[in-house]
């Protein structure tokens, strides 16, 4: 594991061994659209829009890579009635707290969790019909090196779907460059994943796939995610679970990210895309 991939796991790990059942699980900003309120539904509703946009189904084998805490598998595999999961996390604790969840889900003959790094993944080629990655490929080191073990990994006709954070346009000013540089530090993003959707879609064609639809939904995850975190209630629960300082880091990295959507640096979009036959 390289110096990035540490530092990483050390940040996204801390405090995991207290979260329980908090929010069930889910790690993801959410898509706050049509008067959503509630964070699960959101949770929900952002996971449901991307296996939507891949056509995950029945028939599917799914590679889910940067799990988490394995929420969204069991979810796939409830709702989408998916054939088989592998799902695999940086996060040793992470893939910990998944198994245990495992344990009591009525799907779990269909899931296995396993702790692996996203540019470097032990599967046989064209072992899957789908890939999907929620909000961990922009701290992949690098996206680009995720998008070529996806294609290598996804059977032909295979389909690729990402949730992910985006440059939405450069910083312009000094103050923009200082606020964009610490908070990709502290959300530790490599600085080669700093980039526009035009780029995007190119490092997406780059490693061989077609098809390619980005959807922008920053206006419906960023503020949404931003205004659950920063309730009294939620501030509360996370200072129990990670501490206090970690607690307040994690709502700074937050604002950081609110400001810069607000100032329109940020963006967040939806990704589908496909391997040709």
């Amino acid at each position: 594991m390289g110096k990035h991939e540490k530092s990483a796991e050390r940040f996204f790990s801390h405090g995991i061994e207290n979260w329980d059942n908090y929010h069930n699980g889910y790690l993801n900003f959410g898509l706050w659209e049509n008067g959503t309120a509630d964070y699960l539904e959101a949770a929900r509703n952002l996971i449901s829009r991307v296996g939507e946009m891949i056509d995950l189904n029945e028939d599917s084998e799914l590679l889910d890579v940067g799990c988490g805490m394995g929420a969204q598998d069991r979810f796939f595999a409830h709702n989408f009635k998916v054939k088989s999961i592998e799902a695999v996390d940086l996060t040793p604790k992470h893939i910990n707290v998944a198994k245990s969840k495992l344990k009591r889900h009525k799907h779990a003959h269909k899931i296995n969790y396993s702790v692996g790094n996203a540019c470097n993944l032990a599967f046989n080629k064209e072992a899957f019909t789908h890939i999907i990655s929620i909000e961990a490929p922009v701290n992949f080191n690098t996206r680009e090196h995720f998008f070529n073990e996806a294609f290598k990994f996804l059977k032909p006709d295979g389909r690729l779907g990402v949730a992910d954070f985006y440059l939405k346009r450069r910083p312009e000013t000094k103050l923009d460059m200082w606020w964009t540089n610490t908070c990709a530090h502290y959300w530790h993003i490599p600085r080669a994943n700093r980039y526009d959707l035009p780029t995007y879609k190119r490092k997406l064609k780059e490693a061989g796939f077609v098809d390619i639809e980005l959807r922008q939904v920053e206006d419906d995850v960023i503020p949404g995610y931003y205004f659950e975190q920063r309730k009294k209630e939620v501030m509360r629960s996370l200072a129990k679970i990670r501490g206090l300082y970690y607690a307040r880091m994690s709502l700074l990295l937050d604002y950081m990210t609110y400001r810069l959507w607000k100032s329109g640096v940020a963006g967040y979009v939806l990704v589908s895309a496909r391997k040709p036959c």
